[in-house]
């Protein structure tokens, strides 16, 4: 999904959302709400919550076991484009000690992880890759933040 048209703080809201709904089962906006809380977004409203998921096209489906939660719309999602930049595949770049993850549009992970290999950065021991995400395992864990650094350089997410 295009953010261009938002401010920076509502860019950042948009794609912090989109993935905690891609990544995580919700039954309720409040428990959205809270996630958002917690990364950051202390003075979010159940109000923005609503207009985010209005604006991600977020639908509620039925799950496995009958609940009714909230997910991203399937028939929303972008079609996987060859002529779009690497910087437009990936929706975030994160690490904690030990792993870098990415997180991209759906259909991309492979492709950003293809990105990665070619480059044979020598501070990665390896990549995993799915349909949407992408995890690296540096070579040397007290160097993550450095291979973070390096891979937002070379994906030009920074």
């Amino acid at each position: 999904m295009e953010y261009g048209d938002y401010s920076p703080k509502e860019q950042l809201q948009l794609a912090v959302c989109q993935t905690l709904i891609s990544e995580n089962t919700y039954l309720s906006q409040e428990e959205i709400r809270r996630d958002l809380q917690e990364r950051g977004f202390e003075t979010i409203s159940q109000s923005t919550v609503s207009r985010l998921l209005t604006l991600l096209g977020v639908i509620k489906i039925r799950n496995a076991k009958g609940q009714k939660i909230y997910s991203m719309n399937p028939q929303l999602r972008p079609a996987p484009d060859a002529a779009r930049s690497i910087s437009e595949m990936v929706v975030s770049v994160e690490h904690n000690s030990e792993f870098i993850l990415i997180h991209t549009v759906a259909g991309y992970g492979r492709a950003v992880a293809r990105i990665l290999d070619y480059h044979q950065l020598p501070e990665i021991l390896g990549v995993v890759a799915g349909s949407s995400i992408v995890w690296v395992a540096p070579r040397i864990v007290k160097r993550t933040a450095l291979v973070h650094k390096q891979i937002n350089y070379l994906l030009r997410t920074h």
